[in-house]
């Protein structure tokens, strides 16, 4: 019998006896009468008793297998976005086909969760990623709501909402991950539609954003191991590195303040992907910023060292990877990161500047003001690189 159930006939007993007492002593004269009354009363109370626990809200539902029933309803329902309060993710699987054949359909879904810091909990994050959802992680007990909303940004009238609450059972243990049982959790949820809870299905909009807007892209980070033949293979796709040997190759640990630049500037665009990057390297106990593939909504891609050449006099010039060391050095403590060194490259495309003289700029400079003393036949192109990459499907 439910704790609802049981409050409700406590209360009614009451009630009633209250009733029945009162009655009693008001109707001393005529037995009958009171006798009459107490039965009505009873009547009546009983009547609400039955209702109070034979009714089933709409919109409030119990149990687990409603519970999941009543999510992937407004799940499904989604016509344009989809904002998702989560935990561990771990009905990720469960909902992998509705949730890929709402990002087909072009919906736009969003996740809040947790880092993910356990195998089965990668493999959640990945199905999401598989799915085409949007993924950013916070850490402990940021986000407290479960649940998720529906539809809320197309218009302010608009939108649904389901919020859920698990409760475990006592003596119950799970692994953080695994998805829950009505023999582990007491689970309930509810469903807040726009012609009654449009104020709150708006907040839970709002709060969604706001919280979003301040957290990095969710990533999981995978340490690849590279020999030097495979960067000769990768770095030759470059016009000016063909000619490069061997032994011109190298991963070295370098100090940030022997770092110079080629560029004046960096994009303040490109930062947040930066940022996201370094605490992906910092969740996964990489180092910054060694051989790595990355896994997001966008796929999975390898990710090399940042290029830096060292000139005939030892000087170590920064030709890729700007933003992430500039973010690096500007955001952390961190004093040596992996590099992909190269010598004899020959001439720079650009008079190197300090690292300390590299400065922020919102929108992107021609390259002839950002570069020094630009030397166009110089120019290293390095999305040489991102295209083979992408042809060859190496990752």
């Amino acid at each position: 019998m439910s704790q609802r159930v049981v409050t409700t006939i406590q209360w009614a007993s009451i009630v009633v006896g209250i009733t029945g007492m009162t009655l009693d002593k008001l109707i001393p004269l005529n037995r009958a009468v009171a006798i009459t009354a107490i039965v009505i009363s009873f009547i009546a109370f009983a009547t609400l008793v039955v209702l109070q626990i034979f009714y089933r809200d709409p919109n409030r539902f119990e149990g687990k297998e409603k519970v999941d029933l009543a999510w992937r309803t407004v799940l499904s329902g989604a016509d344009h976005a989809v904002e998702v309060f989560a935990g561990d993710v771990s009905w990720a699987r469960a909902n992998k086909d509705v949730l890929r054949a709402r990002t087909k359909a072009g919906a736009s879904v969003h996740v809040l969760c947790k880092w993910p810091s356990t195998p089965i909990l990668l493999d959640q994050v990945r199905t999401l990623f598989a799915a085409g959802v949007k993924v950013r992680y916070y850490d402990g007990d940021l986000v407290k709501v479960r649940g998720m909303v529906a539809d809320a940004e197309v218009s302010p009238d608009q939108g649904t909402a389901l919020t859920v609450v698990k409760t475990p059972k006592q003596r119950i243990t799970m692994a953080t991950g695994q998805s829950g049982s009505d023999r582990s959790f007491d689970y309930e949820a509810r469903r807040y539609l726009p012609d009654r809870d449009l104020s709150y299905i708006a907040m839970l909009h709002q709060l969604f954003g706001s919280i979003w807007a301040g957290l990095p892209q969710g990533i999981i980070v995978d340490r690849r191991q590279l020999s030097t033949n495979d960067l000769h293979r990768i770095l030759s796709q470059i016009s000016h590195y063909r000619h490069l040997t061997l032994d011109d190759i190298s991963l070295q640990n370098v100090s940030r303040a022997s770092l110079q630049s080629c560029c004046r500037t960096v994009k303040t665009a490109k930062l947040p992907g930066a940022s996201a990057l370094i605490e992906g390297y910092r969740k996964y106990a990489l180092d910054p910023f060694e051989p790595a593939a990355i896994e997001s909504s966008g796929g999975r891609r390898l990710v090399l060292p940042p290029i830096v050449e060292r000139q005939p006099g030892g000087a170590l010039v920064v030709v890729d990877g700007m933003h992430r060391i500039y973010q690096l050095i500007t955001h952390t403590d961190a004093q040596q990161l992996t590099c992909l060194v190269i010598d004899n490259a020959g001439p720079l495309p650009s008079d190197p500047v300090p690292f300390t003289d590299v400065r922020l700029s919102p929108t992107k400079l021609q390259r002839s003001d950002n570069f020094p003393n630009y030397r166009h036949e110089r120019f290293r192109d390095i999305k040489a690189i991102d295209r083979y990459l992408t042809e060859t499907g190496d990752r």
